[in-house]
């Protein structure tokens, strides 16, 4: 019987931007920030801050464009995230994929955090999703991410991008700082439609 302990991989990749790709998706929140509201969660959307204490803006599909290169530059990593579990392996025939309708941008004040412990795909109206990419924005000492089934805490390094699978296997929070304010860009790679993946949409 084989042991987790002889598992290659944790499926968990780290990519890089540079700064300014972050300081131009700050800005934007800075710009936009009047449209943000209090973390949300849950089934019926509510907010409680002992699990979510943040500040999040929302963006459509359609805005994607306003904080390139950014969405430039995940296209390349989901492309070698997919090579490297997928096509790598030997598999073919994969459906298409895309970005989601929706992305978020969040702000975690010092003390603030999203601790509660989920996983991105865990009711019928999120199944679409395959993975979940996560841009850290700022430098958090203390402010990363648990992933308590891999024994990892990935750190919040300014510019380091997280992409992982949305399923129970990946169960995550959000480690508080009590220190530094954090901030962070998320959204997920959905299976999409052929018809939505005709028109070109990412």
């Amino acid at each position: 019987m084989s042991s987790a302990s002889h598992i290659p991989y944790n499926f968990i990749e780290t990519y890089t931007v540079e700064h300014d790709v972050c300081d131009h998706i700050c800005a934007f929140f800075k710009e936009h920030e009047h449209l943000a509201q209090p973390g949300r969660l849950g089934e019926v959307p509510r907010v409680n801050k002992a699990m979510k204490d943040s500040t999040d803006l929302s963006l459509p599909i359609r805005m994607y464009g306003q904080v390139d290169p950014f969405f430039e530059l995940l296209t390349g990593f989901v492309k070698q995230y997919i090579d490297k579990y997928y096509y790598e392996s030997g598999a073919d025939g994969l459906g298409p994929l895309g970005f989601s309708e929706w992305s978020n941008i969040q702000y975690y004040p010092v003390g603030g955090g999203y601790p509660a412990i989920h996983c991105e795909r865990d009711r019928i109206e999120y199944c679409h999703r395959a993975l979940v990419w996560m841009l850290y924005l700022t430098d958090t000492p203390g402010g990363g991410t648990e992933f308590p089934h891999q024994g990892i805490t990935t750190e919040c390094i300014k510019g380091h991008v997280i992409l992982w699978p949305s399923d129970m296997t990946h169960m995550h929070r959000g480690v508080v700082s009590q220190t530094h304010e954090k901030m962070i860009f998320t959204g997920w790679i959905d299976f999409i439609t052929k018809e939505r993946s005709q028109k070109g949409q990412s």
